[in-house]
């Protein structure tokens, strides 16, 4: 067990020192003698033994002189006091020097192997609990998050790599606490501050995880989870805290994005690419919704079913694309006529759908009829042209002509066919008498 550590051995007797070297060489890795206290300082801070042996009474300097100067450079070096003087004077002054062990002379080899071998256990799970914090720190420096060992009183005895990167104004501290360690000016885990998660542990003794909105000395916004867990010691009494930041802007940045993404998909999978009304899906669905409404709530709504008239032939004379922006402006106009709750969807071709929500009577849908046919009395001025255009309307009316969305279109559909056959550029409403 000794056979691993240095001894440095202060005795200023000969005979003594012959007699020690002969009994204990064995034992110890490398045996430093010195014959006074100058000489034992002087040895001391050369070969930085493990452990000290000495006497207390030598020439030069005394015993507890060289002790009390060693303790200023080490202040847990293991020293042991073979003396033969056992006053109280010495006895107490060797406590206040905090020495491992006090042998009286004339020795007894056996208790000072004892003293020896107890010291060395001590040296041993120092050494051992030093090995399992240097293996400890490199496993910890080497996850990309910071991590803290917190005491109770807040400050932090072990932390990461990445937690001494956040260059908080105490992170080079010898005790620094742990609020103290983050970079940020603002939003950060101050004292007493209620987002605090260890207090939250400190009052629960359970896990806890709060998001914090932090920024850095740069100007710049992180997002971070700060998630903090009790450590219990055999009894459950919370002696410490361990706590790890994540910073997840990036995290968030990428779900904002793909929302952002998501959102954008939904709206063209819902709406026409070329005039950016709602498609056939979106318009089934909100008939549905009113459909669902009014049953519960009672009352009406219409269906208008538009068609250009001769729009045709306005693709075969002025073009496809002037066709393809007659339709962006026939939109634009139906729908600054509408109200917020009315929905304009685009059916296809140059077929629009109006649904008018909450109408009290067929004259109150009459009149958004005349409405809209009225919109088309002023020609569309197209890139520097003016085009002129019509359009028939169908109308059916829920729950009158239809209880679903497919029956409610297609009364309206059949609607404006007979409106078209009647002569277009007006409107009819849905009745059976018509199909």
């Amino acid at each position: 067990m000794l056979k691993n550590f240095t001894l440095l051995y202060v005795e200023d007797n000969e005979a003594t020192i012959t007699a020690f070297i002969g009994a204990f060489q064995e034992y110890f890795k490398t045996i430093f003698v010195a014959r006074n206290g100058e000489e034992g300082l002087t040895l001391f801070e050369t070969s930085r033994p493990d452990i000290v042996l000495s006497d207390l009474q030598m020439p030069k300097m005394g015993g507890l002189e060289m002790i009390a100067r060693m303790r200023e450079i080490s202040p847990h070096l293991p020293i042991i006091i073979n003396s033969a003087f056992s006053d109280t004077h010495l006895l107490l002054k060797s406590i206040t020097l905090h020495v491992d062990d006090y042998i009286l002379k004339p020795t007894d080899p056996q208790l000072l192997l004892q003293a020896f071998e107890k010291v060395a256990r001590v040296l041993n799970l120092e050494k051992s609990l030093a090995r399992s914090h240097r293996m400890m720190q490199t496993i910890i420096d080497e996850i990309p998050d910071p991590i803290m060992y917190i005491e109770l009183d807040l400050s932090v005895s072990m932390m990461n790599q990445a937690a001494k990167e956040l260059g908080g104004e105490e992170v080079n501290a010898l005790i620094p606490k742990c609020y103290k360690i983050s970079n940020t000016t603002s939003g950060a885990c101050a004292e007493g501050s209620p987002l605090c998660p260890i207090e939250h542990v400190s009052k629960t003794k359970k896990p806890s995880t709060q998001r914090h909105e932090h920024t850095d000395k740069k100007g710049k916004k992180h997002h971070i989870d700060v998630d903090a867990r009790p450590i219990f010691d055999s009894e459950g009494a919370v002696v410490a805290y361990l706590e790890i930041r994540r910073d997840i802007s990036n995290y968030l940045d990428v779900q904002n994005q793909l929302l952002h993404k998501t959102k954008k998909l939904t709206h063209i999978s819902m709406h026409d690419s070329l005039t950016h009304l709602p498609n056939r899906r979106l318009l089934a669905d909100r008939i549905n919704h009113a459909i669902d409404r009014k049953t519960r709530s009672g009352g009406k709504f219409a269906i208008f079913f538009i068609d250009l008239d001769h729009f045709k032939e306005i693709n075969d004379t002025l073009g496809h694309l002037m066709g393809d922006q007659l339709l962006v402006h026939v939109a634009k106009r139906i729908r600054q006529m509408t109200r917020k709750g009315d929905t304009v969807a685009r059916n296809g071709g140059d077929e629009f759908v109006l649904l008018i929500d909450d109408g009290i009577s067929k004259a109150h849908f009459t009149t958004v009829a005349e409405k809209i046919l009225q919109l088309f009395k002023a020609p569309f001025h197209i890139h520097g042209e003016e085009v002129l255009s019509a359009c028939s309307i169908g109308i059916s009316i829920f729950p009158q002509d239809g209880e679903t969305a497919e029956t409610l279109l297609n009364h309206a559909d059949i609607a404006m066919y007979a409106s078209k056959e009647a002569g277009r550029q007006q409107f009819a409403f849905y009745s059976p008498e018509i199909v």
